[in-house]
Order: C-alpha cells, then structure tokens, then sequence
C-alpha cells in the first residue's frame, strides 16, 4: 500500500503514539496525529496515546500538556510513570530509575491490551519503557529525533527502533546510518496563517498601529524565570525604542505574568500599549504572533529553532546550559551559522547587554543578505509527506 495524498483512506494499522516530558516532544507528536487525521478517516479507534502521568514542573495545572491536547482531538490517552536517564548517581536517580521499572510495567499493559502495529516516538523519557515492551513484542519502532544532539532514551530507542527519522543532519552521527532518514521536523501548520479567533489579535493590531519593532520575547512552553527578570528589569528604557511580546509561562513558584503585570501598571500610558504579557502563546496565536514579530528572543529548542528557520525569523538565543549535551546552545549555533541569529549564554546575558543586541539586531535585519538555498536545505518543509510515505511503505512491504 502506498499512500494517496489527495483522497483520505481509511487507517486500517493500529498506531501507539508515545512522547512527553517537554512540549517539544508533545508537539512534534501533535503533528503526527494530525497529519495521520489530513490522509484518513475515522482515525481515533486506531491510535492510543501513551503519556506522562505529570504535569510540567512549577504548572498551576497538573494536567500534563499531552493529555489537553489529546483530549481536544478525541484520542485515547493513557499515562505512564516514568522518569528522566540520568547521568550522575544519587537519590533522585534511584528514585527515577524506579519509576521507569514501574513505566515498564505499564507499557507492557497497554501493548498487550492495545496490539499495536507499529509505535511512533518522539521522544523524551517516556519512550524508554514503550520501547522496551515493543520490542519484547516485536512491534517495531519509529523515532523522530527533533535535537541537534541526542540525550540517553533516544539513544537507547534508537538501537531498537526500525526507523530514525532526524530532524538536523547534525544528529545523523548518533546513530546507525543505515536506519536514518533526514525529514526535518513536523511543522504544525498554524505557523503559517493568521488564525481569526487568535486570543492574542487585539493587541497585535494596537502593535501595529504603533509603528515600533515588535520583539517576541519566550522561555518556551513553560517560560523562563531569568529571560522574564530580565525583560521586566529593562523594561522602562527598552519600550521607548520597540514593543515586547511576553509569553512568561504559568510558573506558580516565581509568579512571573504577576510581578511583570504589576510593572505594567506602573507604566506611562503612553509605553503601556508597547508591552503585551501573555502565559501562553497556543496554536491559534502563533501564526499572527511569527508574522507581527521583527525578532524573536528567548531559548533555543529544537521545535522552536526549527520553527524560526522555516520562517526565517531574526533571533537572539538564550540556550538552557544544564540540557543533556547542550542540546539548546547547539540548536541556537545552526540559525547562528546561517546567519539568521545570534547567541547570548545565560550567564552572560544582562538586560543592557540584550538591549544593545536588540537595536543591532533590528539595524542588521534591514542590510542582511541571506543565503535562501542553505537554509532550506537544513529547514526542509516536506517532513511530513517524507515521514508518512517511508513509515507506510516500509510496514506495507
């Protein structure tokens, strides 16, 4: 069977979809499902979810991300305990290691029960156990790898799956060659449009009417402390030059949307409408949030430097320095060697020293000179044909 990708055929393969423990991993498998949903009908018999049991640290709600979104598309999800490989022995990786026996446990639970044809992982802690029982059970395995570099579980994974999809040629050395295709990543399509019903609407087109540079400013998924402390320390100086975007996150040890709301409200009149401060920036946001933004400024995942390249963002790079590999200063490095950004380390970055790096940034984006074809070369947009016509070939033959 090859696919036809102009009429939807009915899915007739029962697919375990696994990922979670950061909301890369949840989005790229988000994707998958709805690229599965673009090409056949009635697919939500046929795929069952398999993710966290937590919530993201420091999160009001305990709900883990993956469990929302499957709910909002009607998919069977069921949660897993596991924990996160770690490197260094001490308490907390005893503690861990237990919990992904215990995730074993239950990964054989649900492929006994489910019979999968086959498993899509995207990553993250959660897939060393799935992996394991798919391979007691021979169900083979199809990892898509979003990073630059490659932490524990997906090395381990890798060794067993069939397939390795990569998303940064980068990350090809990591494992068998012979297993690995270069597909990029799965795009969520929201990026590329402007959604009517986007939350976030109003106070884009109060931007625009503006005329200033509008800068988005991310921690990713569940913020960043730091990047936020420093956005509210220069707050004052920075709006009488540009305007600021802030997605802070919902952390409920720091309270970062407070404290800055609070600085807002403290704010001339006439700077107040030059700060927009948000918690979340979700899927019917992001495109309006990409085409109003003249830099982008925040860390540096691999969804997200993926993202950016595909639409050719300026950036200014805070990477995370404790990720396994320094995953996020690698990511950042490709859209620095593309000329597309720049990178801050955290210990080095101050609020004068982004400031500075801002206004250049802004300067330099109306002289650039980009090299179009070595871009797309490394951000290649068919991810998900090129996924979809390999995995469904290679289980049909």
């Amino acid at each position: 069977m090859y696919l036809d990708m102009q009429n939807k055929q009915k899915l007739d393969k029962k697919i375990l979809v696994t990922g979670g423990g950061s909301g890369g991993h949840v989005s790229v498998a988000t994707a998958f499902i709805d690229a599965l949903s673009e090409r056949f009908s009635d697919i939500n018999d046929h795929i069952l979810y398999v993710g966290s049991d937590l919530g993201m640290v420091g999160e009001k709600n305990s709900v883990s991300v993956e469990q929302r979104r499957m709910a909002d598309r009607n998919i069977k999800f069921v949660s897993l305990r596991a924990g996160k490989l770690q490197r260094r022995l001490e308490l907390t990786t005893i503690l861990l290691l237990f919990r992904t026996l215990l995730g074993v446990v239950d990964a054989f639970g649900y492929i006994r029960e489910f019979r999968p044809d086959l498993v899509f992982c995207t990553g993250g802690y959660l897939g060393v156990p799935i992996a394991i029982a798919s391979w007691f059970y021979r169900i083979p395995i199809y990892l898509h790898e979003q990073t630059a570099a490659v932490g524990m579980s997906n090395s381990f994974v890798g060794k067993i799956a069939k397939r390795v999809y990569i998303t940064f040629p980068t990350s090809e050395k990591y494992f068998n060659k012979e297993k690995v295709l270069h597909t990029g990543n799965l795009l969520r399509p929201s990026i590329f449009k402007v959604h009517p019903k986007a939350d976030i609407g109003g106070a884009l087109q109060i931007m625009k009417k503006n005329g200033l540079p509008v800068i988005y400013v991310s921690g990713g998924g569940q913020g960043s402390h730091i990047i936020n402390t420093l956005i509210r320390d220069m707050l004052k100086y920075s709006l009488m030059e540009y305007q600021i975007l802030l997605q802070t996150g919902d952390n409920q040890i720091f309270k970062d949307y407070d404290v800055i709301y609070k600085e807002w409200k403290k704010l001339p009149a006439n700077l107040q409408n030059r700060l927009f401060v948000t918690k979340f920036v979700t899927d019917d946001d992001i495109g309006a949030v990409f085409k109003a933004a003249d830099l982008y400024l925040g860390r540096s995942g691999a969804n997200t430097v993926y993202e950016l390249g595909v639409m050719k963002i300026p950036s200014i790079l805070i990477p995370i320095p404790w990720v396994t590999h320094n995953e996020q200063e690698l990511n950042a490095n490709i859209l620095k060697d593309l000329g597309l950004g720049r990178v801050i380390l955290e210990g080095e970055a101050t609020g004068s020293k982004l400031h500075a790096e801002i206004k250049d940034m802004l300067l330099l984006k109306k002289k650039r000179n980009l090299d179009a074809d070595a871009i797309e070369k490394v951000f290649v947009l068919n991810a998900k044909e090129a996924i979809m016509e390999d995995l469904f070939k290679s289980i049909y033959n």
